[in-house]
């Protein structure tokens, strides 16, 4: 999946799919909503009207989404769905990702290959900004979905400042990163991961003991210097990336094989950089077989894509 953060008029998006940020009533209102329905005309207010009086007569449920024509729109389809209001005593993100997720279930159901969301639950509904745009872009990145093309389109300055801030650096901004590291660095990172042991996977935990204060000293890992190496290696080759990598959905290592050469840098991120809190991540993902899918994945797309 492709994710655009873009500036612009949803109702524009010449897309398979257009998501509006619905109420529950499904009958119009301000903002996305009534931009979507006074440029789609008149055929979308009443299919919704038919939604209501049969499959959804006392509205569509919060985190639901359902799908309508598009009327004038560019688009081919709409698909409305219904966030949360935010609340402060009241931790409804699960609600606001389920927005997003059963949007993109209703685009697989159409076959849309293309989808554009505005920010859902951030006008209106008063969702703080920054962490509307983490929910939506995690949720989205973290949705099991056929749709290719996802774009974020933001009308105002603010949303789509807040929306590139959690974005994180792009696929494509990733790849020239790694692309630009001279070969001697990419070398040496293959020659520490060829260079490792089983007694490498063998890591030994100090910590543990008692201080004569009485408290407990934290345990933490103890690598060997080719392990070492090898995480200094993938920092130089720049497979560790700055972004908020503990807002990052889990990444399934058995899927790289299929994921941009990107993936493979934010799950090296996640692993080296949650070794600062003494978790023992790479521990871990040495002895799962997770580090060393990282590196093979960088080689495959050093020899196959860097290297053309």
């Amino acid at each position: 999946m492709r994710i655009t953060i873009v500036r612009g008029d949803i109702t524009e998006q010449a897309v398979d799919a257009v998501v509006n940020a619905a109420n529950s009533g499904l009958l119009g209102g301000g903002g996305v909503d009534g931009a979507i329905h006074a440029r789609g005309g008149p055929t979308i207010l009443a299919e919704c009207r038919a939604l209501r009086e049969s499959r959804y007569p006392k509205g569509l449920p919060v985190g639901e989404a359902v799908a309508t024509t598009a009327g004038e729109l560019p688009a081919r389809w709409v698909i409305h769905t219904v966030g949360p209001v935010h609340s402060k005593s009241e931790n409804r993100s699960a609600a606001l990702t389920s927005a997003y997720r059963a949007s993109l279930r209703v685009a697989d159901e159409l076959g849309a290959k293309s989808v554009a969301f505005p920010a859902v639950s951030a006008g209106a509904y008063a969702w703080p900004l920054d962490d509307a745009a983490y929910i939506a872009i995690r949720a989205v990145r973290g949705a099991d979905t056929q749709v290719e093309d996802v774009r974020f389109v933001l009308f105002s300055a603010e949303v789509y400042a807040a929306f590139k801030a959690a974005e994180g650096p792009t696929d494509d901004e990733i790849a020239a990163r790694l692309a630009a590291r001279p070969d001697e660095v990419w070398q040496a990172l293959f020659a520490a991961a060829d260079a490792l042991t089983p007694d490498d996977l063998a890591v030994r935990w100090g910590g543990g003991q008692s201080a004569p204060s009485g408290a407990i000293q934290m345990p933490y890992p103890i690598y060997s210097a080719r392990v070492n190496t090898l995480t200094r290696g993938l920092s130089e080759v720049g497979a560790v990336v700055v972004y908020d990598w503990m807002q990052w959905p889990e990444i399934d290592a058995k899927t790289l094989d299929k994921a941009p050469v990107a993936t493979a840098a934010r799950l090296a991120t996640k692993i080296i950089r949650g070794e600062r809190f003494c978790e023992g991540t790479i521990d871990h993902a040495l002895n799962d077989g997770t580090l060393q899918a990282v590196v093979a994945r960088l080689r495959r797309w050093y020899e196959k894509e860097r290297r053309s």
